[in-house]
């Protein structure tokens, strides 16, 4: 997902050294590991989240209830955008 951002790299650059303990043995292994964890936690909450959307997407696709309900939710955020745009300077 982050692959090709720069401030994901940066990150890891910056952060993900100072867990590692030269004392705790070879440091290529523990950032591996490290690296890895963070991997697999970054597939479980995308994960999750991808499988609540679809289930979301799928209630209110099957609903008329759940259409209008959506249809006027985007209505606002673009009345809302349409406002702000206004009401900015140049």
């Amino acid at each position: 997902m982050n692959v090709t951002n720069p401030k994901v790299t940066l990150f890891f650059l910056a952060f993900l050294p100072q867990f590692a303990d030269p004392a705790r043995g070879s440091l290529t292994v523990q950032i591996v590991v490290l690296g890895a964890l963070f991997q697999l936690a970054t597939l479980l909450v995308f994960g999750s989240v991808s499988l609540l959307a679809g289930r979301m997407a799928e209630r209110f696709n099957s609903s008329v209830r759940g259409q209008l309900w959506l249809n006027r939710a985007a209505g606002c955020v673009f009345t809302g955008l349409a406002l702000m745009l206004i009401a900015s300077s140049r």
